[in-house]
């Protein structure tokens, strides 16, 4: 069933005009009036519902069914991720969304590209737009929270997640195997981080962590970290 994200209320028995990026959608797919879809707003159901209204570039729908989805990961997970090329932030936004990421905060670091204040609402609305398409094809009903960049000193004042951990290849450390309910994970780019990043995330309560003994792109060892971390704390046991 073709599922699509509105940023509107929805409830079971209501009917709603459709948005104009759902209405394109809807006609690439070449949906017809008999056709079901599926929508979600983040609110952790998915509603199902019946065309009422088809034509060209108006469409509304009727909600027959609201249905709670329970997909999310047990693990309340945030990933500090260092600010890389763009391509490859955007493989990790999609791919974070896909492994159950609960919240995503770009970093500014020694070794990261920054932003204009133009160029980062522009950045930051292509990174939602990426979170949302994933949303739709990983079937979350939650969608992940993108908080704005901040710098690293920032980032790991603030932390409070049960456990933390930042992956470092020069610096050797393991993943503690104690249960975790919520655990920040912290990367660097391109390069990783130098000690006085490392220092500083040691004095806020990180640990280092070492994937293996070889070195990983930035992008790599964010995902890896992840789905470790799910297999260990989270829904992928």
């Amino acid at each position: 069933m073709p599922r699509f994200y509105v940023n509107l209320p929805l409830e079971q028995a209501s009917e709603i005009s459709l948005p104009e990026d759902v209405v394109r959608h809807i006609s690439v797919l070449r949906l017809r009036l008999t056709d079901t879809i599926s929508l979600f707003n983040g609110d952790g159901y998915d509603y199902v519902a019946e065309f009422s209204e088809f034509e060209r570039r108006k469409i509304s729908v009727k909600i027959i069914a609201a249905n709670l989805v329970q997909n999310e990961s047990k693990l309340n997970l945030t990933l500090l991720m260092s600010i890389i090329a763009s391509d490859k932030f955007d493989w990790v936004v999609q791919k974070a969304v896909e492994l159950g990421v609960t919240r995503l905060i770009p970093i500014y670091a020694q070794n990261t590209q920054r932003f204009k204040a133009d160029k980062l609402s522009s950045r930051m609305e292509h990174w939602r737009k990426i979170i949302l398409s994933s949303s739709e094809q990983s079937g979350r009903a939650r969608l992940l929270e993108l908080l704005e960049p901040l710098e690293l000193a920032s980032a790991v004042a603030s932390s409070n997640a049960a456990a933390k951990f930042i992956l470092s290849p020069h610096h050797a450390g393991q993943l503690s195997l104690h249960a975790h309910e919520s655990v920040d994970l912290l990367v660097g780019a391109e390069g990783g981080f130098n000690q006085a990043e490392v220092e500083l995330a040691h004095q806020a309560g990180f640990s280092s962590w070492q994937l293996g003994g070889r070195i990983l792109r930035a992008e790599t060892a964010a995902l890896s970290g992840v789905s470790l971390l799910q297999a260990h704390f989270g829904d992928f046991a």
